[in-house]
């Protein structure tokens, strides 16, 4: 009779894990199909209780680390596809997910660690060069990073239709000083996204340093249409006026809208500093640059700036020690020191004119030989 009783048991038990594991089956069909239609968060319940019917179903717990990264629920995913890893490994896309969890939260080594275990196994994975181009970017290793993206773009089976990816790259060649070549990805990222105020910027950007003034200026003003709050396309259009069109009344102007628009906006009063030390105004450009160095303690060209107003009203210690904050944050500063120089050649002191004149033949300067002749001359 135990026995028998037993047995019954085994069969109930039993019974019992079959209808488990075809709910477990079904629920991860349902998922599968809600995820098809992008519906992550359903498809993440209908996963998770597929696993929780039956903790070893590793296709639900890939779909359900899947569907984690997808909704950035970046340390769950972590998590689940670690247990993924133990009974798939060697499937690529488990690595290129567990990567990616560890890239978003931060531990790079690892998710560069499994980006590049999924490469072993698929080469040809595009997506990786993709993530490896934006690790390489937030670190600002732009060559590399221009490096894993052309590898992408080889590599990529389908049109690439991501804004954000076109928009990164733009802002690579910016960063790298290569303008011309930023406005094609920069170009598709807006035909991707119109409304990206980014973009509009990074393409006002590189129109202004092409000379391609009313391109930058129009570009400008799109991006404050789409946020009238942001300062940076009043800066934008004021450096086209000021260091383009040399006209620093205009550029004065734009920089006060800036400043209406965040006060005390380093760059604002840097510029408008820079603008009234070109029209003479020394005294008048001391407040502004004052204000720009209290904003940024490291802002060298405004500390250069500000040493020589202070140069020019007559206020020698003052603008020394302004040189020599500026030489001290950029030791390869030249227009600190060219300054310095002036400044004691005025006081006809010839052994300090001669030290800048020195440093500055150190860091090939072309101001070497204008500064020499006027040193022995004294």
């Amino acid at each position: 009779m135990r026995n028998k009783t037993i047995l019954t048991s085994v069969a109930v038990l039993l019974f019992s894990c079959k209808i488990f594991a075809q709910d477990a089956a079904a629920l991860y069909k349902e998922g599968v199909k809600l995820k098809e239609e992008k519906n992550v968060n359903l498809a993440l319940e209908k996963f998770t209780k597929a696993v929780a019917l039956k903790p070893d179903y590793t296709e639900a717990l890939y779909e359900m680390g899947w569907c984690q990264n997808d909704l950035a629920k970046f340390k769950e995913a972590n998590s689940t596809l670690k247990k993924v890893l133990k009974r798939w490994n060697k499937e690529p896309k488990v690595y290129f997910e567990l990567a990616y969890s560890f890239q978003k939260i931060d531990y790079t080594d690892s998710a560069i660690k499994y980006y590049n275990k999924c490469l072993e196994l698929k080469p040809d994975h595009s997506e990786v060069y993709k993530q490896l181009g934006y690790i390489k970017y937030g670190n600002d290793e732009y060559k590399d990073a221009l490096f894993f993206f052309e590898k992408y773009e080889s590599l990529s089976k389908s049109l690439i239709t991501d804004y954000l990816y076109w928009y990164r790259k733009g802002f690579i060649f910016n960063a790298i000083k290569e303008y011309a070549k930023a406005k094609e990805p920069l170009t598709k990222s807006l035909s991707l996204k119109s409304d990206y105020l980014n973009t509009f910027l990074e393409l006002g950007f590189a129109s202004s340093r092409l000379k391609q003034d009313e391109d930058a200026i129009n570009y400008y003003k799109k991006a404050m249409e789409i946020d009238p709050k942001s300062h940076v396309p009043y800066n934008g259009i004021a450096e086209v006026y000021r260091d383009n069109k040399k006209d620093c009344n205009e550029a004065i102007a734009w920089y006060r809208k800036a400043l209406s628009v965040k006060p005390k906006e380093r760059k604002a009063d840097f510029g408008i500093g820079y603008c009234l030390n070109s029209a003479g105004k020394y005294t008048e450009a001391i407040p502004y640059l004052m204000e720009a160095v209290e904003q940024e303690p490291t802002y060298t060209a405004a500390f250069v700036e500000l040493g020589y107003s202070y140069y020019k009203t007559g206020n020698d210690a003052e603008a020394e020690e302004n040189f020599t904050e500026a030489i001290s944050l950029n030791p390869k500063n030249e227009n600190a020191r060219y300054y310095a120089c002036l400044m004691y050649l005025k006081q006809k002191n010839k052994v300090l004119a001669q030290k800048m004149v020195n440093e500055l033949k150190s860091l090939s300067s072309k101001y070497t030989d204008e500064l020499q002749k006027k040193v022995d001359n004294m």
